[in-house]
């Protein structure tokens, strides 16, 4: 259980790191005349950028240190029939919050660019868009981790 759970939370913050960085990779943008524009990146590029390379390294040294199979993804062995049944119960629900929430951010999607032809707001759909991915990927990614650890405790 320690593995999934460790997994998750590693991809839960490579989500978070992923969305900030695309959300706001630059801290200040200036127009220069001739050149076209110059930009200071912001922090969460730079962050993602060490987390690559930092989360690499902690996963194998915590591998290392509990003996964790390299060939293996899983807790357990795959084949083992609890493992199947685990893995299987956990992507299915992960595969409901996905695909309702992919309905749900096409609707707001189409709320907000609606919205914003009767107000005249300058909305950007590239912004929202990009948020409303990264939460339904974390989301989707604790909800995985959540039923697998119910799961395996059953």
């Amino acid at each position: 259980m320690k593995k999934t759970i460790f997994i998750s939370v590693g991809n839960t913050i490579l989500f978070l790191l992923f969305g900030l960085a695309f959300l706001f990779p630059f801290s200040e943008i200036y127009q220069v005349e001739n050149t076209g524009f110059s930009g200071t990146i912001s922090i969460y590029p730079i962050l993602l950028i060490i987390y690559l390379i930092i989360y690499p390294v902690v996963y194998y040294t915590i591998g290392k240190i509990l003996k964790w199979n390299k060939k293996d993804n899983s807790e357990l062995s795959y084949a083992d029939e609890r493992e199947k049944v685990i893995v299987s119960e956990a992507a299915k629900t992960s595969y409901k919050i996905l695909v309702g929430g992919l309905i749900i951010i096409i609707a707001i999607i189409g709320g907000v660019r609606f919205f914003s032809l009767f107000t005249h707001e300058n909305i950007s759909i590239y912004f929202v868009s990009v948020l409303l991915l990264t939460i339904l990927l974390v989301i989707s990614t604790v909800f995985y981790c959540i039923k697998w650890c119910l799961e395996y405790r059953r």
